[in-house]
This record gives C-alpha cells, sequence and structure tokens, in this order.
C-alpha cells in the first residue's frame, strides 16, 4: 500500500505491450482494506478527513483492537478479505462462512512470512473464528459508512475503464501505465518493476503475464499491488480525476476523451503542439511551471519531437501524436 518509497527490486516480464492482456476491475474490496488501515491510523493513503471521520466513527473499537497488531505489515491473508463474489454483500458473506481449518492454514502460510509480531500469528493460527468474525464485523462496518461514496463515483470508474480500453485500441496503453507511475510499481516497456515489501508475497513472477487495473475510491496516495490469479497481477491505483468533496461527492473529470487518456495538462499541450511552439510558450499559455515535466512525458510516450529552427527548439507531433489528437478530437 502507499506511504513509503521503495526501490524496486524484483523485474516482471508482461507480455509485448502491442498484445499485452489488459482488463479492469470495479471492486470496493481494496478501497476498504486501504480504509481499514488508514483507520488505524498508518500514514500514507490519502483519504479526505470527512471520509476518515466517518470510517473511524463507523468502526467496533473492540474489533479494531484485536486486529491492529496483525496489520502493522500493512496486509493479511485473503481469507480475511471481502474479495469474492461479484458484489461487497456477497463478498462480506463469503468471508463469514469460511472453512476455518482452511483460515487456519491460510493463516499459517502467512505466519511463516509475515513482519507482523509472531504472537499474535500463532493465536489467530489456533484460534482463527474470533479473528474472522472481527474481519467481517469491521468491513460491514466500513461498508456501511462508505457504500454511498462508492455509488456516487460510478461513472467516474466507468470513465477510467474507457480510458484504458481507448488506449488498449490505439496503441497508447504504455501511457496510461507511465501514468501510473508511483512508489509500489512501475511499468517500463515490457517490464513490471516491483519494490520488496510486495514481490515478497506476490507470485507475479512468471514470464507472459497480463495486468488487470483496479482503480481506487478511497484516497489520493493509495496503491498496492498483488496477484490476481490466471488474469496475471491485479494493480491497484486512485482512479484518476478522483477528489472527494464535503459529503463525499466525487468531482467528475475532464468530459473529452483525450483529457481522461492524457491528463488535462497533457491534453493541452497536445492541441497546443499543433502551432509548433517552444516550450516556453507552451509554459506560458498554460501558466503552468511543470510544462517541460509534461513535454518530456508526451516524448517519452512517442507522441512529441523536438526540432531546432534556428536558436529556438520546436515542439511537433509525431505520427503517432497526430493519429492519437485526430482520434480522440
Amino acid at each position: 500500500m502507499g506511504g513509503t518509497v521503495l526501490q524496486p527490486s524484483a523485474a516482471v516480464a508482461l507480455e509485448p505491450l502491442h498484445s499485452l492482456r489488459v482488463s479492469v476491475t470495479h471492486h470496493p474490496g481494496t478501497s476498504l482494506f486501504c480504509l481499514l488501515i488508514d483507520a488505524l491510523g498508518m500514514p500514507g493513503q490519502g483519504v479526505p478527513p470527512t471520509l476518515r471521520q466517518a470510517v473511524r466513527s463507523a468502526v467496533p473499537a473492540d474489533d479494531m483492537n484485536r486486529l491492529a497488531p496483525l496489520l502493522e505489515g500493512y496486509g493479511f491473508p485473503d481469507c480475511f478479505a471481502p474479495l469474492a463474489g461479484p458484489d461487497l454483500p456477497s463478498g462480506l458473506e463469503h468471508l463469514r462462512e469460511q472453512d476455518l481449518s482452511e483460515v487456519s492454514e491460510q493463516a499459517r502460510g502467512w505466519y511463516e512470512s509475515s513482519p507482523a509480531p509472531a504472537a499474535e500469528w500463532a493465536r489467530v493460527i489456533e484460534r482463527p473464528a474470533p479473528y474472522l468474525a472481527a474481519f467481517a464485523r469491521v468491513f460491514s462496518a466500513i461498508w456501511e459508512a462508505y457504500a454511498v461514496v462508492w455509488q456516487r463515483a460510478q461513472p467516474l470508474l466507468w470513465r477510467e475503464t474507457e480510458r484504458v480500453g481507448t488506449a488498449t485500441v490505439t496503441g497508447t496503453l504504455d501511457v496510461v501505465l507511465a501514468g501510473l507511475a508511483n512508489p509500489c510499481w512501475r511499468v517500463e516497456h515490457d517490464t513490471l518493476y516491483c519494490p520488496p515489501l510486495h514481490t515478497a508475497r506476490t507470485p507475479c513472477r512468471e514470464a507472459g503475464q497480463g495486468l488487470v487495473l483496479a482503480p481506487l475510491v478511497c484516497g489520493s496516495a493509495t496503491y498496492s499491488i498483488s496477484s490476481d490469479g490466471s488474469a496475471g497481477t491485479r494493480l491497484s491505483y486512485p482512479a484518476p480525476g478522483l477528489a472527494l468533496i464535503p459529503g463525499g461527492d466525487p468531482v467528475q473529470p475532464a468530459a473529452d476523451s483525450l483529457s481522461i487518456l492524457l491528463g488535462p495538462a497533457r491534453a493541452a499541450i497536445l492541441r497546443l503542439a499543433a502551432h509548433t511552439p517552444t516550450v516556453g510558450e507552451i509554459a506560458t499559455a498554460l501558466s503552468s511551471g511543470s510544462a517541460t515535466y509534461h513535454c518530456r512525458f508526451l516524448e517519452s510516450a512517442g507522441l512529441l519531437t523536438r526540432r531546432r529552427r534556428g536558436r529556438e527548439v520546436r515542439l511537433h507531433h509525431t505520427p503517432r501524436g497526430r493519429a492519437l489528437l485526430d482520434l480522440m478530437s
């Protein structure tokens, strides 16, 4: 999850980007986990104060005290998470009805590699029922406080699905993946780089894997990486354009497709490049000190190139950039 910046230690070969299997999933399970660790006072999630207060007021204090020592490693076995089922209520039902011997076995596997206190996980292995019930009650309480936010964010999540689908079709998936760079992972060419905290428990080492993108609706700095079975590796990240205002309403992103794909600043630069400006002219037009950064990003994505004219260096569309602009206009 978000917070500490770690140096990548594992390189995972993906399918070539032109044939990479990418899907987008909408499920509140990972968002609930982020809200849980935020409620425990762990930093780095970027949860808005209004939502944080609503969650902290809803969760049972006794259950939180029981679970806090288990979550010092920012994670736990899947058996304690409401991730199964087509929706959150069915996931919570599955969570409550699991076979206790299987829960104990999963807890044992986690105990062998977890940075959480060994004594706590030993108790979970011996008597998993109280801990399973505590997780179920806590996640149910968080869901009660959070469900309205999740429902209001559905248009935003579907826009993200459209953005990824458009990038896949237009051959600009590398632009989207580069824009997701964060402390938990980065994608360069056909390789996924992961830091040790997340690769240690994630069986995502085989070549030729796909990616499952999971936009989150809980905080501005919330990231995670995990295995998603045969689908490949799941990358969870803040839904682009998300900004929770008081009351929990998500601010809608820009309406045009190019801004959804690239972000407003980069979309504006790509449009301005039709007039072959200098970077200085771009900065003046946008009143932004980050114009150089965005221009370099668009260059690395193969959408812009620089050409010298006398003493000036001007920006030009590449064929790929012009095609993308035509398609999105």
